[in-house]
């Protein structure tokens, strides 16, 4: 095809030629080689020359060209991980990307070999096993629990012991479980009421579940001890001005 064959509308190649060139010109980005950038403002040009319904103006054909051109500088930019704020040009340097690239690998097929595992342990516990795992699921509490199912806290805790052992021996199969440590009580104690105000700070303040916390306890099957809320603020307002003083 000669240069001066007609394309569409009247715009012939030589046409083509020189908005492709003009769009290279006044791309500013220099962010790949001129034949590249050439390549891709004549094809967009080109195809929005082809596909328009009525003759389009110069100035909206080169609009198309250096349009392409960006976007396919930030298309490679995005490609290859290179930061867009400040106009780094290396490889990798941008913080999505790299997050990307160095995260370990995910391991779906641990949640699905629970999923899958769970029930099918779950059903070969007895029936009175079933019952007391579901009522101390319900009740969150051994005594509750017992009551629930009508017999003494004694039975409970042996039909939970005896789930216990029959759920790991086949959880852990064909290895051997290892050993259970720490004891389940669900409750501090039940012969002493849990406390109904805090005895530190300038209380009693009042141990309510939004103003209490449970410390993390180190021992294996213990429960952490409460702590007030107001009264960790308080000491903490009190150790900042401390600090204040002793360095004013």
């Amino acid at each position: 095809m000669t240069a001066a064959a007609v394309v569409a509308h009247g715009y012939t190649m030589r046409d083509l030629d020189r908005l492709a060139a003009s769009a290279c010109t006044y791309d500013r980005s220099m962010a790949s080689d001129a034949t590249t950038r050439y390549e891709t403002a004549w094809s967009a040009i080109a195809e929005a020359l082809c596909s328009a319904v009525e003759p389009p103006d110069w100035h909206d054909l080169f609009t198309v060209g250096w349009r392409a051109i960006y976007a396919e500088v930030r298309e490679m930019r995005h490609l290859f991980g290179q930061r867009d704020k400040d106009g780094t040009n290396e490889v990798a340097s941008s913080p999505r990307f790299r997050q990307y690239w160095t995260l370990p690998p995910a391991r779906p097929e641990e949640g699905i070999a629970e999923r899958l595992a769970l029930p099918q342990i779950i059903a070969v516990l007895t029936e009175t096993e079933r019952a007391a795992v579901v009522a101390l699921a319900v009740y969150d509490d051994y005594q509750a629990a017992a009551d629930a199912l009508g017999i003494g806290y004694s039975a409970m805790t042996l039909r939970m012991s005896n789930a216990r052992k029959r759920f790991r021996a086949h959880w852990y199969a064909p290895e051997t479980a290892p050993p259970v440590k720490g004891t389940d009580r669900r409750v501090g104690s039940r012969t002493k009421p849990l406390s109904t105000h805090c005895r530190g700070g300038k209380g009693p303040h009042e141990m309510t579940p939004e103003n209490t916390y449970r410390r993390p306890n180190p021992k294996p099957g213990k429960r952490g001890e409460r702590v007030c809320r107001a009264c960790e603020t308080e000491r903490g307002k009190a150790r900042h001005l401390a600090r204040t003083a002793a360095t004013a």
